[in-house]
């Protein structure tokens, strides 16, 4: 069983998903909102925070970082023409682009998606897709999305710290995301991967080469980047198969009330 990433954007699987892209087996990366924009005024909200001064040649600059980034595990990815939620002018929906990635699916491949912890559409998206192609019978499960994910810090139980549950800030927040999955906690079943120093010195290397975006990222969590409070852990939760009576296309109508 191979399994495919689905990136919203150009560094989300190497910051979220290191252990798995580093791990032997077929791992196909998947970045999604990974076209270039075209006749911008100016350059997006995000482009000019991180310093750009042309958006069009910021994700052309992005393309390349990330892959020097997943070069350094072995991998490459595929990219899909679809806006970032920065650079739209109307709202993106789901069906299409659940049609889009089914095609690039092999019947076995397990689809890896973001638990949406980011405030962001896009992972919004990405998770909602994925969760259309589970209905569809693709074997499905979630990451945590970081560093997104630890704006409030980490949960009590993937860092093993004692701290009373009505205390855990983390925990309730991401408890109250993954509600949105509409799939009952019991039949999430979490695994905490706990970066060794070697592993988290190579995913730093590669977080690094995501030069435009470091620092804007280092400002969104308030700390460095090499602090392993921010990318030293990695969530993934498994899903339950979906209930379908046989696969059917993730686009046709008994698949597409997500």
């Amino acid at each position: 069983m191979a399994t495919v990433i689905l990136s919203p954007h150009l560094d989300d699987a190497v910051l979220s998903c290191w252990q798995m892209l580093t791990r032997p087996g077929h791992v196909t990366v998947i970045n999604v909102f990974a076209g270039v924009p075209a006749s911008l005024d100016r350059p997006a909200w995000w482009d000019r925070y991180t310093g750009a001064t042309d958006s069009g040649e910021r994700v052309r600059e992005r393309i390349e970082e990330d892959r020097r980034a997943l070069a350094l595990a072995g991998r490459t990815a595929i990219n899909l023409d679809l806006l970032d939620e920065q650079y739209r002018a109307a709202d993106q929906t789901v069906a299409p682009l659940a049609a889009q990635l089914e095609p690039l699916l092999a019947p076995d491949d397990r689809i890896c998606a973001p638990a949406a912890f980011a405030d962001h559409a896009d992972h919004a998206l990405v998770r909602r897709a994925a969760l259309q192609l589970r209905t569809a019978g693709f074997p499905v499960s979630l990451y945590a999305d970081l560093p997104h994910a630890t704006a409030h810090g980490w949960p009590a139980w993937v860092t093993g710290k004692r701290v009373p549950a009505t205390k855990d800030l983390a925990a309730g927040m991401w408890e109250r995301r993954l509600a949105g999955t509409g799939i009952a906690p019991a039949e999430m079943v979490p695994s905490v991967h706990v970066l060794d120093p070697g592993e988290h010195a190579h995913k730093l290397e590669a977080v690094c080469a995501y030069r435009t975006q470091v620092d804007g990222l280092t400002e969104f969590v308030g700390r460095p980047m090499a602090d392993r409070e921010v990318l030293g852990y990695e969530v993934v939760w498994t899903l339950p198969r979906g209930l379908t009576a046989g696969r059917a296309s993730a686009s046709s109508p008994a698949a597409s009330g997500l």
